[in-house]
């Protein structure tokens, strides 16, 4: 499945972000959103989704700075709008074998009805986390494929020699 992100970009940060960081870009979103009336009844998905693929690029991404009492990860984040839905999308740089975990969890999720989406979200939430590279054994993933309906997408490619990985979600708000 391929997400259209074009139309009116609301909201892009690009740079390292940590828990702090998110903080206040959080507050920063809920304003932006509040001036788009079509996102009133959809916003705590919105926000929950942009908040995972946030805190996924903080855990995870390859490149990375130490700082004392926090984890930073460098990415992008976007929010924007086109007809009638708010697309949120993360980018960050990831390693072979994450790459590998992730293309794992996206083709299981790949062309899943929403009740099997739903199904396999409720199991996830129950089985344990025996990775230990992972705070959450991909739980989010599914949330956020239960949250948008299966309108979520991932993909791989290089940049300036470094392995990327985007995630995409996209909400219908008009519905």
């Amino acid at each position: 499945m391929t997400l259209d992100e074009g139309g009116k970009e609301l909201y892009k940060f690009r740079g390292f972000i940590t828990n702090r960081v998110l903080d206040g870009i959080a507050a920063g979103i809920q304003d932006v959103l509040a001036v788009y009336p079509n996102t009133e009844k959809s916003y705590r998905k919105i926000f929950s989704i942009y908040v995972e693929i946030a805190q996924n690029i903080i855990f995870y991404s390859a490149k990375r700075i130490e700082i004392p009492d926090d984890e930073a990860g460098y990415g992008t984040l976007t929010i924007s709008e086109a007809d009638g839905a708010i697309t949120i999308s993360g980018e960050n740089n990831v390693t072979e074998t994450q790459k590998n975990k992730l293309s794992s969890i996206f083709d299981h999720l790949d062309g899943m009805s929403v009740d099997e989406i739903k199904a396999a979200h409720q199991e996830k939430m129950m089985s344990q986390f025996d990775d230990s590279d992972s705070k959450g054994g991909g739980l989010g993933y599914y949330d956020i494929a239960r949250k948008t309906k299966g309108n979520i997408q991932a993909e791989f490619y290089e940049r300036n020699g470094e392995l990327q990985f985007k995630i995409t979600a996209k909400i219908e708000t008009n519905k």
